[in-house]
């Protein structure tokens, strides 16, 4: 079941199940620790739950603790159990490694590609408080000057809740510059590159 959407998506939106603060920051920890396969990612989830590392990141559960919070919370949602236990964990593990593995393997080719379109820019990977904070994975400057940030999505970030995209959109507000999302689809292209750099040359006029 390699498959991030339908209802098993809902469920963990609804319950903030893979929230940072009621899962692990894992965008934050690949760039810490940089794992290569998506079998060291897993033990770095877990590594971060049983054990103090000295770069300040805490997991509040291994994956498998993440999928078993998705399988109780059907019962709250639904009355019943419509997914087993073994669904649950390998929704959770698509999404916490195979997904985040790829999503930054995404924002590293949209910065090569930025930067090839728009070599007058610099484009650098957001982090700490505009990474954490504001959903920002990549910041736009001009010299010293902050044009705005982009975002690399799923194109179907489209169709998540209405309350989750209106939570990122406030997030981005708090730049105070615009803030560009990037889709990709599920064969990795970009779907609206000349678009996100249209919109990135107005942002530096």
């Amino acid at each position: 079941m390699a498959y991030t959407g339908g209802e098993l998506n809902w469920l963990n939106g609804r319950y903030g199940i893979s929230a940072p603060a009621n899962s692990v920051p894992v965008m934050k920890l690949i760039r810490t620790h940089c794992p290569k396969t998506r079998s060291e990612l897993c033990e770095l989830i877990g590594w971060h739950y049983r054990t103090v590392c000295p770069c300040g990141i805490r997991s509040r559960g291994t994956v498998a603790d993440f999928g078993k919070n998705l399988y109780d919370a059907q019962m709250r949602a639904w009355g019943r159990y419509r997914y087993s236990l073994r669904d649950c964990i390998q929704w959770e593990y698509d999404l916490f490694v195979s997904q985040s593995l790829k999503g930054r393997a995404l924002e590293n080719s949209a910065m090569t590609q930025l930067r090839a379109a728009l070599p007058h820019l610099i484009f650098t990977e957001a982090r700490g408080y505009l990474d954490e904070e504001l959903r920002i994975d990549i910041l736009i400057q001009q010299e010293n000057r902050i044009l705005g940030g982009v975002q690399v999505k799923p194109r179907s970030f489209n169709h998540m809740r209405q309350g989750v995209i209106h939570r990122n959109h406030a997030a981005n507000r708090k730049l105070g510059r615009p803030v560009i999302y990037l889709f990709y689809d599920n064969a990795e292209r970009f779907v609206n590159l000349p678009e996100a750099l249209a919109a990135i040359r107005r942002a530096g006029k």
